[in-house]
């Protein structure tokens, strides 16, 4: 039996909730760059925090992905979600699913006021089951 199982949409919007930090790929000067972010869920659209005048306007109306996960080495399990969507720079709170602003800290600091919204076109996720899960 394989180690890697597909995850369902509801679950991967689930563990997507319980985090705060992903990565977001996007392509910069025809490059592929990856970027460390902090997020929240909102429905399920995915809200980055960054800096309007860097990271955010990069990504204004860019395809990117974005991925979270949580692996445990030492039982060699986790799992990995990927959210593929079209990113836009929020200029208006009323433009996300909800009126009211959505709080949450940035760990890089002051100056990362600005919200990304990333659209999903395509949410996928895979568990990683422990060696010992596939062999019994």
């Amino acid at each position: 039996m394989d180690r890697l199982q597909p995850i369902g949409r509801a679950e991967c919007l689930q563990l997507l909730a319980r985090s705060s930090l992903g990565r977001v790929a996007f392509t910069e000067r025809a490059l592929p760059a990856i970027r460390p972010v902090n997020y929240t869920l909102v429905g399920h659209q995915v809200l980055l925090r960054t800096e309007s005048d860097g990271l955010g306007r990069r990504l204004d109306g860019q395809v990117v992905a974005f991925e979270v996960d949580e692996m445990d080495a030492e039982l060699g399990t986790g799992w990995s979600v990927v959210v593929t969507g079209t990113a836009h720079l929020v200029r208006e709170p009323g433009e996300l699913m909800r009126q009211d602003p959505v709080p949450f800290l940035s760990l890089a600091g002051q100056g990362h006021d600005a919200r990304v919204c990333i659209v999903p076109g395509d949410i996928t996720g895979r568990r990683i089951r422990s060696a010992y899960d596939v062999v019994s």
